[in-house]
């Protein structure tokens, strides 16, 4: 199945809903909504969702995990510990950028009106 990220105006996501929620669940696409040209929110399947979640609950897991490693440390200790932070947070977001930057070769730009 190929993802399809899309863009629609705020007003054409309303009066489209229903096939919106189709192309969403079934297909897999997702959509940016926008208006006036700025993005607003998106809708993605709930696969795409929970991915999110997880990934939001991992970095903050790794951030929890970063203070309390820094608590009573010394600053040479700090700076490994904010080190090994920054790369976990470069190793997800990679991996969220490369997921994205497929999408945006697959989408399709739906004319606003």
């Amino acid at each position: 199945m190929i993802n399809m990220l899309k863009k629609i105006s705020a007003m054409k996501a309303r009066q489209n809903l229903g096939q919106l929620l189709n192309e969403v669940s079934i297909r897999g696409d997702s959509y940016v909504i926008e208006r006036a040209g700025k993005p607003l929110a998106a809708l993605v399947d709930m696969e795409r969702f929970q991915q999110l979640q997880e990934d939001q609950n991992a970095a903050l897991q790794s951030l929890k995990g970063i203070w309390d490693k820094m608590q009573g440390a010394d600053s040479r200790e700090a700076q490994q510990a904010i080190e090994e932070a920054v790369l976990a947070t470069r190793k997800t977001k990679a991996s969220t950028q490369t997921h994205l930057r497929q999408q945006e070769k697959n989408s399709i730009k739906i004319t606003t009106s």
